[in-house]
Protein backbone atom coordinates (compact mmCIF):
# COMPACT_ATOMS: atom_id res chain seq x y z
CA UNK A 1 0.00 0.00 0.00
CA UNK A 2 1.17 3.48 -0.93
CA UNK A 3 2.22 5.24 2.16
CA UNK A 4 1.13 8.78 0.71
CA UNK A 5 -0.40 10.13 4.33
CA UNK A 6 2.15 8.50 6.73
CA UNK A 7 3.20 11.21 8.06
CA UNK A 8 -0.74 12.55 8.19
CA UNK A 9 -0.76 11.84 11.92
CA UNK A 10 2.15 14.07 12.71
CA UNK A 11 1.46 16.93 10.62
CA UNK A 12 -1.82 17.77 11.57
CA UNK A 13 -1.52 20.77 14.53
CA UNK A 14 -5.06 22.46 14.59
CA UNK A 15 -7.14 19.39 15.84
CA UNK A 16 -10.10 22.10 15.68
CA UNK A 17 -10.29 21.66 11.80
CA UNK A 18 -12.36 18.68 10.68
CA UNK A 19 -11.09 15.81 9.71
CA UNK A 20 -11.50 15.82 5.66
CA UNK A 21 -9.49 19.39 5.85
CA UNK A 22 -7.01 18.40 7.53
CA UNK A 23 -6.29 15.36 5.37
CA UNK A 24 -6.97 18.14 1.86
CA UNK A 25 -4.35 20.46 4.11
CA UNK A 26 -1.46 17.63 4.40
CA UNK A 27 -1.83 16.47 0.52
CA UNK A 28 -1.48 19.86 -0.28
CA UNK A 29 0.59 20.79 1.87
CA UNK A 30 2.74 17.33 0.54
CA UNK A 31 2.20 18.66 -3.38
CA UNK A 32 4.08 21.98 -2.53
CA UNK A 33 7.35 20.36 -1.05
CA UNK A 34 7.41 18.15 -3.53
CA UNK A 35 6.22 14.85 -1.47
CA UNK A 36 3.84 14.01 -4.69
CA UNK A 37 4.34 14.23 -7.96
CA UNK A 38 2.06 14.94 -10.51
CA UNK A 39 1.04 11.71 -11.97
CA UNK A 40 1.39 9.41 -9.32
CA UNK A 41 -0.95 6.91 -7.65
CA UNK A 42 -3.07 8.05 -3.77
CA UNK A 43 -4.41 5.40 -1.58
CA UNK A 44 -7.76 4.08 -2.00
CA UNK A 45 -10.83 5.44 -0.44
CA UNK A 46 -10.16 1.97 1.93
CA UNK A 47 -6.37 2.39 2.11
CA UNK A 48 -6.22 6.13 2.86
CA UNK A 49 -9.13 5.35 5.53
CA UNK A 50 -6.90 2.57 6.88
CA UNK A 51 -3.60 4.34 7.18
CA UNK A 52 -5.03 7.71 8.19
CA UNK A 53 -7.61 6.02 10.88
CA UNK A 54 -10.45 7.88 9.32
CA UNK A 55 -13.70 6.77 8.27
CA UNK A 56 -14.11 6.23 4.69
CA UNK A 57 -16.70 8.91 4.32
CA UNK A 58 -14.28 11.46 5.78
CA UNK A 59 -11.68 10.38 3.34
CA UNK A 60 -14.16 10.47 0.02
CA UNK A 61 -14.85 14.20 1.56
CA UNK A 62 -11.43 14.90 1.38
CA UNK A 63 -11.28 13.33 -2.32
CA UNK A 64 -14.05 14.78 -3.57
CA UNK A 65 -12.93 18.58 -2.64
CA UNK A 66 -9.59 17.76 -3.94
CA UNK A 67 -11.25 16.50 -7.22
CA UNK A 68 -13.15 20.07 -7.10
CA UNK A 69 -9.97 21.91 -7.40
CA UNK A 70 -8.08 19.92 -9.59
CA UNK A 71 -5.44 18.83 -7.40
CA UNK A 72 -6.69 15.03 -8.22
CA UNK A 73 -8.19 12.86 -10.90
CA UNK A 74 -9.80 9.57 -10.75
CA UNK A 75 -9.29 6.70 -13.51
CA UNK A 76 -12.04 4.45 -13.52
CA UNK A 77 -10.72 1.20 -11.73
CA UNK A 78 -7.42 2.19 -11.27
CA UNK A 79 -7.79 4.91 -8.24
CA UNK A 80 -7.34 8.31 -7.32
CA UNK A 81 -3.89 10.28 -8.54
CA UNK A 82 -2.16 13.42 -8.53
CA UNK A 83 -3.27 15.61 -11.08
CA UNK A 84 -0.73 15.98 -14.29
CA UNK A 85 -1.57 19.94 -14.60
CA UNK A 86 -1.50 20.23 -10.55
CA UNK A 87 1.49 22.64 -11.20
CA UNK A 88 0.34 24.56 -14.11
CA UNK A 89 -2.84 25.04 -11.82
CA UNK A 90 -2.88 28.29 -10.65
CA UNK A 91 -3.39 28.99 -6.29
CA UNK A 92 -6.55 29.95 -5.70
CA UNK A 93 -6.76 32.67 -3.44
CA UNK A 94 -10.02 33.95 -1.69
CA UNK A 95 -9.40 37.71 -0.55
CA UNK A 96 -12.64 38.73 1.53
CA UNK A 97 -13.88 42.38 2.24
CA UNK A 98 -16.91 44.01 3.58
CA UNK A 99 -17.56 46.28 0.73
CA UNK A 100 -15.34 46.96 -1.73
CA UNK A 101 -14.38 50.68 -1.26
CA UNK A 102 -11.36 53.30 -2.74
CA UNK A 103 -9.29 51.37 0.12
CA UNK A 104 -10.36 47.94 -0.16
CA UNK A 105 -9.22 48.10 -4.41
CA UNK A 106 -6.40 49.83 -3.89
CA UNK A 107 -5.26 46.98 -1.27
CA UNK A 108 -6.60 44.49 -3.43
CA UNK A 109 -5.05 45.77 -6.73
CA UNK A 110 -1.55 46.17 -5.12
CA UNK A 111 -2.22 42.39 -3.71
CA UNK A 112 -2.65 40.70 -7.40
CA UNK A 113 -0.55 43.43 -9.30
CA UNK A 114 2.31 41.68 -6.94
CA UNK A 115 1.31 38.00 -6.74
CA UNK A 116 1.22 38.63 -10.65
CA UNK A 117 -0.88 35.81 -13.45
CA UNK A 118 0.45 32.30 -11.37
CA UNK A 119 -2.24 33.11 -9.15
CA UNK A 120 -6.12 33.33 -9.11
CA UNK A 121 -7.93 36.07 -6.74
CA UNK A 122 -11.51 35.61 -6.56
CA UNK A 123 -13.08 38.45 -4.25
CA UNK A 124 -16.18 38.08 -2.02
CA UNK A 125 -18.10 41.00 -0.26
CA UNK A 126 -20.29 40.29 3.14
CA UNK A 127 -21.82 43.90 3.30
CA UNK A 128 -20.50 44.30 6.91
CA UNK A 129 -22.77 41.64 8.10
CA UNK A 130 -21.57 38.93 10.24
CA UNK A 131 -23.77 36.24 8.85
CA UNK A 132 -23.16 36.72 5.48
CA UNK A 133 -19.09 36.50 6.48
CA UNK A 134 -20.00 33.24 8.20
CA UNK A 135 -21.63 31.72 5.53
CA UNK A 136 -18.90 32.48 2.95
CA UNK A 137 -16.60 31.56 5.35
CA UNK A 138 -18.32 28.09 6.03
CA UNK A 139 -19.18 27.44 1.97
CA UNK A 140 -15.69 28.46 0.82
CA UNK A 141 -13.75 26.40 3.60
CA UNK A 142 -11.42 23.88 1.57
CA UNK A 143 -11.90 25.81 -2.26
CA UNK A 144 -8.87 27.78 -1.81
CA UNK A 145 -5.11 27.52 -1.40
CA UNK A 146 -5.05 30.89 0.86
CA UNK A 147 -7.49 32.95 2.63
CA UNK A 148 -6.83 37.41 2.55
CA UNK A 149 -9.36 38.71 5.14
CA UNK A 150 -10.54 41.85 6.11
CA UNK A 151 -12.77 41.68 8.92
CA UNK A 152 -14.35 45.13 9.77
CA UNK A 153 -17.00 45.54 11.56
CA UNK A 154 -16.95 41.79 12.47
CA UNK A 155 -16.95 41.18 16.62
CA UNK A 156 -14.80 38.57 18.17
CA UNK A 157 -18.18 36.16 19.06
CA UNK A 158 -18.04 32.62 19.22
CA UNK A 159 -19.15 32.38 15.74
CA UNK A 160 -17.02 34.70 14.09
CA UNK A 161 -13.81 33.19 15.58
CA UNK A 162 -14.98 29.58 14.92
CA UNK A 163 -14.90 30.37 11.15
CA UNK A 164 -11.40 31.50 11.07
CA UNK A 165 -10.41 29.19 13.06
CA UNK A 166 -11.29 26.45 10.80
CA UNK A 167 -8.43 27.86 8.51
CA UNK A 168 -5.06 26.68 8.48
CA UNK A 169 -3.25 29.36 9.95
CA UNK A 170 -0.38 28.87 7.41
CA UNK A 171 -3.13 29.90 4.96
CA UNK A 172 -4.73 32.90 6.91
CA UNK A 173 -3.64 36.44 6.49
CA UNK A 174 -5.81 38.80 8.17
CA UNK A 175 -5.90 42.64 7.18
CA UNK A 176 -6.32 45.81 8.23
CA UNK A 177 -7.65 44.71 11.29
CA UNK A 178 -7.04 42.67 14.63
CA UNK A 179 -8.28 40.00 16.92
CA UNK A 180 -7.20 40.00 20.53
CA UNK A 181 -8.79 36.27 21.30
CA UNK A 182 -7.43 34.85 18.05
CA UNK A 183 -4.16 33.17 18.82
CA UNK A 184 -1.59 35.25 16.55
CA UNK A 185 -0.42 32.21 14.75
CA UNK A 186 -1.34 33.33 11.31
CA UNK A 187 -0.01 36.32 9.25
CA UNK A 188 -1.11 39.76 9.90
CA UNK A 189 -0.92 43.12 8.52
CA UNK A 190 -2.15 46.45 10.07
CA UNK A 191 -2.41 50.16 10.53
CA UNK A 192 -1.40 51.80 13.49
CA UNK A 193 -4.19 52.74 15.82
CA UNK A 194 -5.81 55.32 13.95
CA UNK A 195 -6.39 57.39 16.93
CA UNK A 196 -2.22 58.07 16.25
CA UNK A 197 -3.48 60.78 14.17
CA UNK A 198 -3.41 62.95 16.72
CA UNK A 199 0.80 62.69 17.06
CA UNK A 200 0.62 63.22 13.17
CA UNK A 201 -1.00 66.30 12.62
CA UNK A 202 0.72 67.31 15.41
CA UNK A 203 3.70 67.19 13.22
CA UNK A 204 2.08 69.77 10.93
CA UNK A 205 0.86 72.22 13.70
CA UNK A 206 1.69 75.37 10.46
CA UNK A 207 -0.34 73.94 8.30
CA UNK A 208 -3.68 74.55 10.77
CA UNK A 209 -2.93 77.72 12.04
CA UNK A 210 -4.90 79.16 9.41
CA UNK A 211 -7.89 77.59 10.04
CA UNK A 212 -10.71 77.68 13.14
CA UNK A 213 -12.54 74.67 12.27
CA UNK A 214 -12.02 71.07 11.56
CA UNK A 215 -14.90 69.13 10.02
CA UNK A 216 -14.45 65.07 9.71
CA UNK A 217 -16.89 63.98 6.91
CA UNK A 218 -18.11 60.21 7.02
CA UNK A 219 -19.92 58.59 4.84
CA UNK A 220 -22.28 55.38 5.86
CA UNK A 221 -21.43 53.65 2.53
CA UNK A 222 -17.49 52.95 4.04
CA UNK A 223 -16.44 51.59 6.58
CA UNK A 224 -14.27 53.50 8.95
CA UNK A 225 -12.87 53.19 12.73
CA UNK A 226 -14.16 54.49 15.21
CA UNK A 227 -11.27 55.97 16.81
CA UNK A 228 -10.73 57.79 13.81
CA UNK A 229 -13.61 60.67 15.74
CA UNK A 230 -11.52 60.09 19.08
CA UNK A 231 -7.73 60.88 17.37
CA UNK A 232 -9.11 63.94 15.50
CA UNK A 233 -11.55 65.41 18.30
CA UNK A 234 -8.01 64.90 20.77
CA UNK A 235 -6.05 66.55 17.83
CA UNK A 236 -8.58 69.83 17.36
CA UNK A 237 -8.97 70.05 21.94
CA UNK A 238 -5.02 70.35 21.93
CA UNK A 239 -4.93 72.79 19.69
CA UNK A 240 -8.21 75.12 20.51
CA UNK A 241 -9.97 74.16 17.47
CA UNK A 242 -13.53 73.65 16.74
CA UNK A 243 -14.40 70.37 15.98
CA UNK A 244 -17.67 68.29 14.36
CA UNK A 245 -18.51 65.55 12.10
CA UNK A 246 -20.35 65.72 9.29
CA UNK A 247 -22.73 62.96 7.59
CA UNK A 248 -21.56 63.40 4.47
CA UNK A 249 -21.39 67.08 2.78
CA UNK A 250 -23.42 69.48 2.01
CA UNK A 251 -22.74 72.94 -0.15
CA UNK A 252 -24.22 75.06 3.07
CA UNK A 253 -21.96 73.46 5.19
CA UNK A 254 -18.98 74.78 3.32
CA UNK A 255 -17.35 77.46 4.87
CA UNK A 256 -14.36 80.04 5.23
CA UNK A 257 -11.57 79.09 7.16
CA UNK A 258 -12.54 75.52 7.70
CA UNK A 259 -10.91 72.47 6.94
CA UNK A 260 -12.98 69.23 5.69
CA UNK A 261 -11.12 65.92 6.01
CA UNK A 262 -13.13 63.65 4.00
CA UNK A 263 -12.96 60.06 3.97
CA UNK A 264 -14.46 58.95 0.68
CA UNK A 265 -13.56 60.39 -3.32
CA UNK A 266 -16.64 61.31 -3.57
CA UNK A 267 -17.03 64.05 -0.92
CA UNK A 268 -13.71 64.67 -1.80
CA UNK A 269 -14.79 65.86 -5.03
CA UNK A 270 -18.20 67.46 -3.52
CA UNK A 271 -16.24 70.08 -1.01
CA UNK A 272 -13.86 70.79 -4.54
CA UNK A 273 -17.15 71.47 -6.25
CA UNK A 274 -18.73 73.28 -3.59
CA UNK A 275 -15.50 75.40 -3.00
CA UNK A 276 -15.48 76.81 -6.56
CA UNK A 277 -19.12 77.47 -6.35
CA UNK A 278 -18.66 79.86 -3.34
CA UNK A 279 -15.14 81.67 -4.85
CA UNK A 280 -13.10 79.80 -2.04
CA UNK A 281 -9.01 78.98 -2.75
CA UNK A 282 -8.70 75.78 -1.65
CA UNK A 283 -5.25 75.50 0.71
CA UNK A 284 -5.89 79.35 1.62
CA UNK A 285 -9.83 80.03 2.54
CA UNK A 286 -10.56 76.12 2.92
CA UNK A 287 -8.53 73.47 4.06
CA UNK A 288 -8.92 69.90 2.52
CA UNK A 289 -7.14 66.74 3.43
CA UNK A 290 -8.66 63.52 1.54
CA UNK A 291 -7.35 59.71 2.96
CA UNK A 292 -5.02 57.37 1.36
CA UNK A 293 -3.58 58.80 -1.62
CA UNK A 294 -4.11 58.09 -5.69
CA UNK A 295 -2.77 59.92 -9.05
CA UNK A 296 -5.35 62.36 -9.12
CA UNK A 297 -5.17 63.76 -5.68
CA UNK A 298 -1.68 64.60 -6.83
CA UNK A 299 -3.30 66.67 -9.79
CA UNK A 300 -6.68 67.92 -7.95
CA UNK A 301 -5.96 71.73 -7.24
CA UNK A 302 -2.62 71.92 -7.03
CA UNK A 303 -2.74 69.14 -4.81
CA UNK A 304 -4.79 67.25 -2.43
CA UNK A 305 -2.89 66.94 1.32
CA UNK A 306 -3.67 63.25 2.41
CA UNK A 307 -3.32 60.75 5.62
CA UNK A 308 -2.57 57.20 4.48
CA UNK A 309 -2.69 53.90 5.95
CA UNK A 310 -0.17 52.28 3.56
CA UNK A 311 -3.12 50.41 1.34
CA UNK A 312 -1.05 49.82 -1.23
CA UNK A 313 2.14 48.78 0.78
CA UNK A 314 -0.73 46.37 2.63
CA UNK A 315 -1.77 44.83 -0.29
CA UNK A 316 1.93 44.28 -1.92
CA UNK A 317 2.74 43.06 1.89
CA UNK A 318 0.00 40.52 2.04
CA UNK A 319 1.14 39.35 -1.06
CA UNK A 320 4.89 38.49 -0.53
CA UNK A 321 3.57 36.86 2.82
CA UNK A 322 2.28 34.43 0.57
CA UNK A 323 4.90 34.25 -1.91
CA UNK A 324 7.45 33.70 0.98
CA UNK A 325 5.41 31.49 3.58
CA UNK A 326 5.65 34.10 5.89
CA UNK A 327 3.42 34.31 9.18
CA UNK A 328 4.45 37.64 10.38
CA UNK A 329 2.17 40.02 12.45
CA UNK A 330 3.38 43.73 10.82
CA UNK A 331 2.37 46.94 12.04
CA UNK A 332 2.35 50.17 9.36
CA UNK A 333 2.85 53.69 10.39
CA UNK A 334 0.22 56.80 9.08
CA UNK A 335 1.49 58.75 6.94
CA UNK A 336 0.85 62.28 5.96
CA UNK A 337 1.69 63.82 2.35
CA UNK A 338 1.69 67.61 2.15
CA UNK A 339 0.49 69.21 -0.71
CA UNK A 340 -1.56 72.49 -1.55
CA UNK A 341 -4.82 71.73 -0.10
CA UNK A 342 -4.19 72.55 3.48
Amino acid sequence: MNNTFGTFTIKKSDNKLPKYQQLINSLLQDIEMGELKPGERLPSINEASEECYLSRDTVERAYTELHKMGVITSIFRKGYFISESTFQTKTKILFLVGKITDSTKSIFDAFCDTLGKNVSVDIFTYQYKAQQFQEIMSQQLGNYHYYVVMPHLIEEDDENLKCLKKIPSDRLIILDHSFSNLSLTFASIVSKPISQIKKVFNTQLNLFNKYHSFNLVLTEEDYFDADLINGCSKFCESISMNFQVLDGLDEDEMRLGEIYFTLADVDLAKAIHYADKNGFEVGKDIGLIGYNDSCFKELLVGGISVISSQPNQMGRMAAEMIQENSKENVELDLQFIQRNSL
